[in-house]
């Protein structure tokens, strides 16, 4: 088989590399990494250039040699990855929180792609895009069997460009075209500020982009010309992270000028050092930050710099545990290539690592250091804060004050994996052109009836447990195990009227939440799940003056 053009570039490459120069770690003898490395990338050429000419079928050698670059980066954590084009695009989304596009959220329903929401002052909105509208075509090609990444690709691009959308809309009858051309489309990072109750602001931050400490900023800044702010609530839940320099920014909105908040160190990499520069916005306002296993990275560092500092009182749940460090190197410019690798872990300001301990893929690949012990308490080293609290390094940010979310049967799970709320709200928005912002008994009848009639399924507790007795009693032969597993099916069976009426308070809060998003958009959501929280009641519980001081050791 004749040498494709690829495979003769790759052998160059290797051959340079083999000639090249290579940092050898200090783990290992200069002479026993540089045998090692010869003899893996000599592998990595014999067995190319055997399955080049040998294979049954025709190699695309792109194809082969990146599965080969994501087989490596396997090994190693997580967050070292290989990205092309469309990862290069998403991940200057992430950054900046601006793209090229129509300024609407899609998502899968019904096997469906639909318009979860359009947000606001975009195109789409203009354009009349409701949410529950359902993309049939995008530029005249159908969009069935696509999934979101695909139609993503096609919504977004230059800025000025046309997108002719086919939609159908519920309460329709026939399809309409719609043409819509893109615009810059800014992902606001704070969904929602304002005040809560009598001097308390809330901020809800969802991202960590470049933008985030202006926005955070702007909105303490308003809540202030509004009223006194004399308390504050950052709600962080879900917030999956970002930028580091964004998470200084915006703790230094709360603590003074030179303050560590936190370091960064690597095995390849000296120790860096981020503290604040400017003067607070805030510096003495009692502040609440709530946190969930979905507060990851940059949420993390600003959690944990404020508990140390003794800022904050944390509530909610354990973060997500993601503290290491990324930074991103061109591969090749003409393919955009990149890789984005960890160089370092984040370390707060008691000294404790974020990072969760087990992101490791392969320990044979990575030689990991366990931190120096101080004093253990079930195997986590202790750390204090400034006001002497102390604080084990468990893996992310374990709050002051441990709130459980919602607690959900699979009655509840049933309803949004089938995504009835979602349904119902599309079904009563495209009837009724206004929402009094309350669920009365009636459009709870009307919901249940909704519900009724959907012919949903329901999650038996226990099925699979069942079925597997069920199994062993039908190879045992055994008819009384058959009739005593009879009987627990019976007892635990469904019954969704008594499942509906048993979690009513709870059906009622996420209505309102979905009619909210429909009839006022994403921030309308979260305006009315904030009154309606119960770990928000619970942060204000926590405000209160004298529960503050005793949580933070203010003497």
């Amino acid at each position: 088989m004749k040498r494709s053009p690829f495979f003769t570039m790759l052998s160059i490459v290797l051959l340079v590399m083999l000639g090249g120069r290579f940092v050898a770690p200090a783990l290992a003898s200069g002479d026993d990494y540089y045998q090692k490395l010869k003899i893996s990338w000599v592998n990595m050429q014999k067995v190319f250039e055997t399955l080049n000419s040998h294979y049954m079928e025709e190699i695309d050698p792109y194809e082969l040699v990146k599965a080969g670059i994501n087989g490596m980066l396997e090994e190693l954590d997580p967050y070292t990855v290989f990205i092309e084009e469309e990862g290069n695009r998403r991940l200057q989304i992430i950054t900046t929180g601006k793209y090229g596009g129509l300024g609407m959220e899609i998502g899968m329903r019904n096997k469906q792609i639909t318009v979860i929401t359009p947000m606001d002052h975009s195109p789409a909105q203009r354009a009349g895009i409701m949410a529950g509208d359902i993309v049939l075509k995008v530029d005249g090609a159908d969009v069935d069997g696509w999934n979101i990444n695909q139609v993503s690709k096609k919504l977004r691009g230059a800025i000025g460009g046309t997108v002719q959308l086919t939609i159908q809309r519920p309460g329709l009858e026939e399809p309409f075209t719609v043409s819509l051309t893109r615009e810059e489309i800014v992902i606001e990072d704070v969904t929602y500020y304002g005040y809560i109750a009598p001097g308390i602001g809330y901020i809800s931050l969802g991202g960590f982009t470049e933008k985030a400490p202006a926005e955070v900023r702007n909105a303490l800044l308003e809540m202030q010309k509004q009223g006194h702010l004399e308390k504050l609530i950052l709600d962080l839940r879900g917030n999956p992270g970002g930028l580091l320099d964004a998470a200084v920014k915006i703790v230094n909105l709360f603590v003074p000028a030179g303050e560590v908040v936190v370091s960064t160190r690597g095995f390849r990499e000296e120790e860096v050092v981020f503290k604040t520069t400017d003067q607070p916005l805030l510096p003495d306002t009692p502040l609440v930050v709530l946190v969930d296993g979905g507060s990851a990275s940059a949420s993390e560092i600003v959690t944990g710099a404020l508990q140390d500092l003794d800022r904050a009182v944390i509530i909610g749940q354990p973060t997500f545990g993601k503290g290491l460090v990324q930074k991103v190197y061109n591969i090749d410019k003409n393919s955009h290539t990149k890789l984005k690798i960890t160089t370092a872990k984040y370390y707060i300001p008691s000294g404790r690592s974020i990072q969760k301990r087990d992101y490791a893929r392969d320990k044979k690949v990575l030689h990991i250091a366990e931190a120096d012990s101080l004093l253990h308490n079930d195997n986590h080293n202790v750390y204090y804060t400034r006001n002497k609290r102390k604080v084990l390094d468990k893996g992310g940010i374990h709050p002051d004050v441990i709130v459980e979310g919602d607690s959900l049967d699979s009655y509840m799970v049933d309803l949004f994996r089938q995504h009835t709320f979602f349904n119902f709200a599309v079904d009563y928005h495209s009837r009724h052109a206004t929402w009094n912002r309350q669920v009365s008994d009636t459009l709870i009848t009307a919901f249940q009836t909704f519900v009724d009639e959907q012919g949903l399924e329901y999650s038996e507790p226990g099925a699979p447990a069942l079925k597997k007795l069920s199994r062993l009693s039908d190879k045992m032969n055994n008819e009384k195990a058959r009739v005593l597993i009879r009987e627990l099916k019976n007892v635990l069976r469904v019954d969704p009227k008594k499942r509906f009426e048993k979690n009513k308070a709870i059906i009622q809060r996420y209505l309102m939440q979905e009619l909210a998003e429909k009839y006022e958009g994403r921030k309308g959501r979260v305006a009315i799940a904030a009154l309606n929280d119960p770990v928000i009641e619970t942060a204000k519980t926590y405000l209160n003056k004298d529960s503050y001081k005793k949580i933070l050791a203010i003497k």
